[in-house]
């Protein structure tokens, strides 16, 4: 270990870390402004942010809290406790010099906060709270309505969404995603087996799964579109470690969800997170691969836990499928 990583942490022992001398500092002010650059991914905002945010109203409950972000995470902060949301599209993901580029183009003078968080770092400032805190993202009322809009999902079949593919996977040391060639043996299976609809949601991606039972939204939905779609018409999701993943994993709303999770680490994501879902009426089942290597995780275990779900769910066999609720 470096002389600075040990200096830093013997300070940290002596005087709190960066968070908790910042709070002290804001302790003193009667309206402490807080600004939070935020540039990591879209679940990051459920597994890390939302403890932060809470331990920041926790402790200046007058604090008034702006987050300059991605254009892409804009919808995702619509459902925290922040009070401004301050965008700059041309910002990049992995942008070292991000927050000062920002600041300038959005002419925003960090010297006018209280409290500046450009490097926030939740894993470390509020670690205490793993496995006791829960996260709770808001729902926007208005956001039911989108699901309305997809006249093409099935009402008289149970829908299974997957979302196949983790779009940030590139960011991480391990493996997300599950074979593409997996994916479509799981939707043949199923398929002679139950009378479903498999919807298809996150970013673009080249592989085509050819199936009159797929309805392939990737690259056609937004956000609120696609959470829209697993609050309103969804029984059962599966889905690789992803932002999709965590966001619904977390949404304070009771609707009844069964959700099948894909996993290479089981020391991430909200398996890491170790607490329930405020959703009492989601049911989760997650799968880690043999060898923490998603890839090795079989068809049959998957189909297995989809079956299960389905069975739970009161689906029926071909010809004879209905619609859960």
């Amino acid at each position: 270990m470096s002389l600075k990583r040990v200096v830093g942490r013997l300070r940290d022992r002596l005087v709190g870390n960066d968070f908790e001398r910042a709070m002290r500092r804001a302790g003193k002010c009667d309206k402490p402004r807080v600004l939070l650059y935020w540039n990591r991914g879209l679940g990051d905002i459920a597994l890390g942010l939302c403890a932060l945010l809470a331990s920041i109203r926790g402790r200046l409950p007058a604090a008034r809290i702006s987050v300059i972000t991605r254009s892409d995470l804009h919808q995702a902060f619509a459902m925290t406790a922040v009070d401004e949301i301050l965008v700059w599209p041309g910002l990049e993901r992995g942008n070292p010099q991000g927050f000062v580029q920002s600041c300038a183009t959005l002419g925003i003078a960090p010297g006018d906060f209280d409290i500046v968080f450009d490097r926030p770092d939740p894993t470390t400032w509020i670690a205490k709270d793993l496995g006791r805190f829960v996260p709770r993202l808001r729902w926007p009322a208005e956001w039911d309505a989108l699901a309305d809009r997809f006249d093409a999902i099935a009402n008289e079949r149970p829908v299974i969404v997957a979302h196949v593919s983790s779009e940030t996977g590139q960011f991480y040391g391990y493996i997300k995603d599950w074979p593409s060639e997996r994916w479509n043996e799981l939707f043949f299976r199923l398929g002679n087996r139950h009378a479903v609809q498999w919807v298809l949601v996150g970013h673009a991606q080249p592989q085509p799964f050819d199936r009159l039972d797929i309805l392939d939204l990737r690259g056609r939905t937004s956000l609120p579109q696609v959470l829209s779609i697993l609050r309103n018409r969804t029984q059962v999701l599966v889905a690789v470690d992803s932002g999709i993943l965590s966001l619904v994993y977390y949404l304070d709303q009771q609707f009844p969800l069964e959700v099948v999770s894909l996993w290479s680490d089981p020391r991430q994501g909200i398996l890491k997170q170790a607490v329930a879902s405020p959703n009492m009426l989601l049911r989760h089942c997650p799968l880690v691969g043999e060898g923490e290597d998603v890839r090795r995780l079989s068809v049959d275990r998957v189909a297995t836990a989809v079956d299960d779900a389905l069975a739970r769910l009161g689906a029926s066999a071909p010809g004879g499928a209905r619609r859960i609720r």
